[in-house]
């Protein structure tokens, strides 16, 4: 139940960014009766994107999707590529790229237009919000919120707080979450990013079975999209793409006591990055695109890799959900949206 007082809530929010995940922010709020601004790229054509925006929310009214009240609320849409636009917003949603120079430079300029009382967050997937916040009386309004693709499917985000988000800050955002639909795990820095930790400690483990001549690497694809997740390792980070998991991978591990275990996946990593090989976008990563479709023998010792790997996936879970104090059944559901199971490791 929602006790917050009506003057605090969310009622005005900002998403900047126009990637796949600001794009996918931006279309999944539009349900909710918030007036949105949706700040683009700096060449971004707004015009266009506003016109297609406008005549797609005209077939919603035209065909019975949303009715008079709702067409009305998304049509007060702001589509921009100023950040002044946003100085009335109560919340920002920050979706840019994975570059904490980028970062924390657009949070100290929006920090001068955005109205004093706004909540800012990120939506980053590996830099924890203290590193961003702007200095100043912003530092107890500020927070992670990291959304998962595609939006309109993955009911889960991580809401990091710092030690120094105000509880205010928490209710409000926590309350957010409610109205929109969207559950969530709540996280300390350090223990944040707990989803996409336990997925690396997947992803080293299969990297160092294929490096030991165990199988290949679109062999272990094959045996994990058939018996554990319905995506691959390798596949999944060139889609990704390598130059974002290489910093995010980086981002997680620079304080671990125990980095060495990932020097070899990041020494990979940083050399075919070097090489241009970033995965689909450069049409080479892991594999080679367009992939041709080739049968893949099996190893022979698949059940063992498969075992193996299952037994990494609960471990890394029960683990990183204990150090975090996430109740069960918050880890459960969080672990198989993910994953995208029907199960989870506490189950």
């Amino acid at each position: 139940m929602n006790n917050e007082h009506p003057a605090n809530r969310i009622r005005k929010a900002g998403i900047i960014g126009q990637g796949k995940m600001g794009t996918g922010i931006f279309n999944y709020l539009l349900d909710f009766g918030l007036e949105l601004v949706w700040v683009c790229s700096p060449g971004a054509d707004t015009d266009k994107i506003y016109r297609q925006f406008a005549k797609r929310t005209q077939r919603s009214l035209d065909t019975g999707i949303i009715d008079q009240q709702r067409f009305d609320q998304r049509m007060k849409t702001t589509i921009s590529r100023n950040y002044t636009d946003m100085y009335n917003c109560d919340l920002v949603i920050e979706a840019v790229p994975e570059i904490i120079e980028l970062k924390k430079d657009l949070f100290f300029h929006l920090d001068k237009i955005v109205k004093p009382e706004a909540i800012f967050t990120s939506n980053s997937s590996s830099i924890n919000p203290s590193e961003m916040v702007p200095p100043g009386n912003r530092i107890g309004k500020f927070a992670g919120l990291h959304f998962f693709y595609p939006v309109s499917l993955k009911n889960i985000v991580e809401f990091t707080v710092t030690n120094v988000t105000a509880g205010e800050t928490i209710t409000r955002i926590e309350s957010f979450l409610d109205e929109i639909g969207r559950r969530f795990i709540t996280l300390d820095e350090k223990n944040s990013f707990m989803l996409n930790k336990i997925f690396l400690d997947f992803q080293n483990e299969a990297f160092l079975i294929v490096q030991a001549g165990n199988c290949t690497y679109l062999q272990m694809d094959q045996l994990v999209k058939t018996n554990i997740f319905p995506f691959g390792v390798f596949d999944f980070c060139d889609s990704v793409g390598l130059d974002t998991m290489l910093s995010s991978i980086r981002n997680y591990t620079h304080n671990y006591p125990h980095q060495g275990y990932f020097a070899g996946l990041l020494k990979t990593l940083t050399d075919m990055v070097s090489q241009g090989r970033l995965g689909i976008k450069s049409r080479e990563g892991f594999y080679k695109y367009p992939m041709e479709e080739l049968p893949v023998d099996i190893p022979v010792n698949a059940s063992d890799i498969i075992d193996h790997l299952r037994q990494i996936w609960l471990s890394s879970s029960k683990r990183f959900t204990a150090l975090a104090h996430i109740p069960i059944d918050d880890a459960n559901h969080a672990i198989r949206e993910y994953f995208n199971v029907d199960k989870g490791p506490f189950e």
